[in-house]
């Protein structure tokens, strides 16, 4: 069992432009980097393919086309990993051999969780529970992916015409398609803290609004009234409680016109 890391970046014009001391990695690494010009560049265990297209998912998609792994776990520039990370991961395939996917958490650069809510309890994963997944927490096999045909949609992610909840969607459709996920909850990636939140403008609650009708069809009028009321006191300086609703159920029924 093997472990690949799937590495997206942008603007780079050799390996080498990558600090790779500061991110103790020990596994072969693919970087999908898009750039403004086209090639290939090896060097030791890390494959360079750049590329002149752009948004997340079409990096994630190039990445898993050209990855050759048993085990693959998506990664961003800006991440490093945790000791034993490798061990973590193989271990948890062991325990679920079942398993298709596996997500695990955050840690911050301070040693702390990613996100204050974490679950504790380990086990298999829910159309629900993915919600609050983020990319870099993703491992998954490869074989199981290539097999059942799953990509990121283009229509999301950053870069696309909307721009978040390119990974929810790919969770998504992996538990549609009969595939099993699993959470354990042991961090094996570090990241910076966020600094202040979220930034909610326009394009971000659209967005939102046309990720829940792929999500979960009509019923995301439901969800967009319980995220504007949910989290009201985030945005409430840049836009009233009916705004943001009125902008995500405009994404929500542009989407479902569109589908």
């Amino acid at each position: 069992m093997n472990i690949e890391i799937l590495m997206a970046t942008m603007a780079k014009a050799k390996i080498s432009d990558i600090d790779w001391q500061a991110k103790n990695i020990i596994s072969p690494l693919l970087l999908i980097n898009q750039s403004d010009f086209n090639g290939k560049e090896v060097s030791d265990d890390i494959t360079m393919i750049s590329n002149t297209e752009r948004g997340s998912s079409k990096s994630r998609n190039l990445a898993i086309e050209n990855a050759t792994g048993d085990i693959c776990i998506i990664a961003d520039d800006d991440v490093s990993y945790l000791e034993g990370y490798e061990n973590i991961v193989k271990d948890a395939y062991s325990k679920y051999p079942d398993a298709d996917i596996i997500t695990f958490q955050i840690q911050t650069t301070e040693g702390k969780p990613f996100k204050p809510n974490y679950p504790v309890e380990e086990g298999y994963h829910s159309k629900m529970s993915i919600l609050k997944c983020a990319s870099i927490e993703i491992t998954f096999k490869r074989k199981s992916i290539i097999d059942k045909g799953l990509k990121l949609d283009l229509e999301f992610g950053l870069g696309s015409k909307y721009r978040v909840h390119d990974e929810i969607i790919f969770l998504k459709d992996a538990l549609s398609q009969g595939l099993k996920c699993v959470y354990v909850p042991i961090p094996i990636v570090v990241h910076p803290p966020e600094s202040s939140g979220t930034d909610y403008n326009e394009a971000l609650l659209f967005s939102k609004g046309a990720a829940f009708y792929r999500l979960f069809g009509i019923s995301a009028i439901a969800y967009d009234l319980a995220f504007s009321l949910k989290k009201y006191s985030e945005y409430k300086n840049v836009f009233s409680f009916f705004d943001c609703l009125k902008l995500m159920i405009k994404g929500t029924l542009s989407y479902r016109k569109e589908h």
